[in-house]
């Protein structure tokens, strides 16, 4: 398409490559179209005709072409603003919005409640998270707690070389940390092996028995084998018990080895005192002193008895004290290895309550989870997963609305967006307001012009900043009368008139005309009436047939033979017809041209 001044239509704007200039050609006339023009070179535009609902027609020179905003501007700009993603434009076209295309879902609210996926976030910084379904980290997760310091949880998973699934059972407790000193309870360790000097408290003779589940069966579990601890801790026992036994054994084998020594001396002290006596006596008496030999020799074998006997009660009380020192020995041997399978026992028994405890907590903090977001259903719900009544803010999804859904403390609603830098569409009062600024966030709404054909002009003065004008397309500076007209010229109101020609004012029929070559009649006569019918003077010579506008007209046939006649005798009527024919007889010489030609 080709205008008188391009830079003019465009008002000195060139069409960058991949935009679109909308064109309107005879503009409020029964021949208006839209066109989008997608480049300009000088004057001559390429465009692409029959836009928006528009028809292709045919535009004499000198057409009337503005640059003009149509009612397909103002829907896309609507379309756009009111779309959460790819969006139609109601032509059939689809649209990115913000390079999100069909099936990309819709744009990310800073401050808007909304479900994310397949979204990879870079070292984010993420504020009491929900997670659902199967969440990923590629290397860590840092908690920060309760208190914002230099001091964080970091929770790292070693680089997998399989899939692996760790399960955290649906109970409450703390998790066990492998490096960590903690307190197991009610754990059961299957074949495990403990290293060190494991201590098991709360052990007793009473409490080894099959029939009790705590401790032995439970240190059968840890160590793999209680009754052989109890069978060892029984025979420790028993040695302690002969120790003692033979202890207080040697003890009273001394004690009666002293009483013998002790009395084996007062015999010897009462010996000698007889024999003094005797000695003494020997002269009053020979009886008296055969006597006192007598027990004098007495006395000495008692005495050598006596020493024999404290000998031996020393070799005893010295091979007693030694049986009760090996038996000390065993015993506080016996006692350690029990103090150190109690203390073995103590720390199995520490380690599996601490795994409760950490099992417990995980089982907690799930189930809290699980109070707060209830997961896909199809309907309101009542109670929370485990039955019990809903919490304040707890979240569920509706999967029949398709919607977010919160609880109030007493019913059910929509999870609602933050409309503060929403745009209220209330502000559009009618067909084609446009939404401006009169500052900075803040929308004003512009009305359409209540003139067909005025255009969007800058206006500081106004509060949006814009107003509508009159069109302002330049003034003619002089017209000049071509070929076939009259009149012109350059100031003021200027009239122009078809030249007269050579050819009288009048009505013609039959007409004979000249044309020149502006389409004017330069000449025009009258003609000759033309023949309107045709009529038979004598129906036997001639007939008519046919239509009054075509008719057939043909000469009646004679009483003729249609056929060829030699030597014929004919009979021709006063119009020249041969109304009779028939073939003649040769008399005579036939006739020789040739003979007179003088063959």
């Amino acid at each position: 398409m080709t205008v008188v001044s391009g830079s003019g239509l465009l008002g000195g704007v060139s069409i960058p490559t991949g935009r679109t200039f909308t064109l309107v050609i005879d503009v409020d006339t029964a021949l208006e179209e839209i066109v989008d023009a997608t480049a300009v070179s000088t004057n001559t535009f390429t465009i692409t005709r029959a836009i928006d609902g528009s028809i292709a027609q045919d535009h004499s020179a000198g057409a009337v072409v503005r640059h003009m905003a149509i009612g397909r501007d103002y829907r896309d700009a609507n379309l756009h603003a009111e779309a959460t993603g790819s969006y139609n434009d109601g032509g059939g076209n689809a649209h990115d919005m913000h390079g999100i295309a069909s099936g990309e879902g819709v744009v990310v609210g800073t401050l808007k409640t909304q479900t994310l996926t397949n979204k990879t976030l870079t070292s984010p910084t993420i504020s009491n998270p929900t997670l659902t379904g199967t969440p990923s980290a590629e290397a860590s997760i840092v908690f920060e707690g309760a208190t914002a310091d230099a001091h964080e949880t970091t929770l790292t998973v070693v680089d997998p070389t399989q899939d692996n699934t760790i399960t955290l059972p649906n109970t409450s407790g703390t998790v066990t940390i492998n490096d960590a000193t903690q307190t197991l309870t009610n754990k059961t360790l299957t074949s495990p092996t403990i290293s060190g000097s494991p201590v098991i408290t709360g052990l007793s003779s009473a409490g080894m028995i099959s029939s009790s589940a705590t401790p032995k069966d439970y240190v059968d579990s840890i160590l793999g084998s209680a009754t052989a601890a109890a069978t060892s801790a029984a025979s420790a026992a028993t040695s302690a018990s002969s120790a003692a036994t033979s202890a207080s054994s040697a003890s009273t084998s001394a004690s009666s080895a002293l009483t013998s020594a002790n009395s084996a001396s007062t015999s010897a002290t009462a010996a000698s005192t007889s024999a003094s006596s005797a000695a003494t006596s020997a002269t009053a008496a020979a009886t008296s002193a055969t006597s006192a030999a007598a027990s004098a020799t007495a006395a000495t074998t008692s005495a050598t008895s006596a020493e024999t006997s404290a000998t031996a009660a020393a070799t005893s009380a010295s091979s007693a004290s030694t049986s009760a020192s090996s038996a000390a020995t065993s015993a506080t041997a016996a006692a350690t290895s029990a103090s150190s399978a109690s203390t073995s026992a103590s720390s199995a028994l520490t380690s599996a309550n601490s795994a409760a405890t950490s099992a417990s907590s995980a089982a907690a903090t799930y189930d809290q989870f699980d109070d707060r977001y209830l997961g896909s259903k199809t309907s309101d719900p009542t109670v929370d997963n485990d039955g019990n009544p809903l919490i304040t803010g707890a979240l569920y999804f509706n999967s029949v609305t398709n919607a977010m859904k919160v609880y109030s403390g007493s019913s059910w609603g929509n999870v609602a967006p933050d409309t503060s830098n929403f745009i209220d569409k209330s502000i559009l009062s009618g067909k084609g307001a446009l939404i401006s600024a009169s500052g900075a966030s803040t929308p004003v709404a512009l009305t359409a012009p209540s003139t067909n054909g005025w255009i969007l002009s800058g206006d500081s003065a106004t509060t949006s900043g814009l107003a509508w004008i009159a069109p302002n397309p330049g003034d003619i500076t002089g017209v000049t009368a071509g070929t076939g007209l009259s009149g012109g010229g350059t100031s003021g109101d200027v009239t122009l008139n078809l030249a007269d020609t050579a050819v009288t004012p009048a009505s013609y029929t039959y007409t004979s005309l000249t044309v020149d070559a502006q389409g004017r009649i330069t000449a025009a006569s009258n003609g000759t009436t033309p023949v309107t019918s045709v009529t038979s003077g004598n129906t036997a010579r001639i007939t008519v047939g046919g239509t009054s506008t075509a008719p057939t007209v043909d000469l009646s046939t004679t009483g003729v033979t249609t056929g060829t006649y030699t030597l014929s005798t004919i009979t021709v009527d006063a119009y020249g017809r041969i109304t009779s024919a028939s073939t003649g007889t040769a008399q005579g010489e036939t006739f020789n041209p040739l003979f007179l030609m003088g063959a």
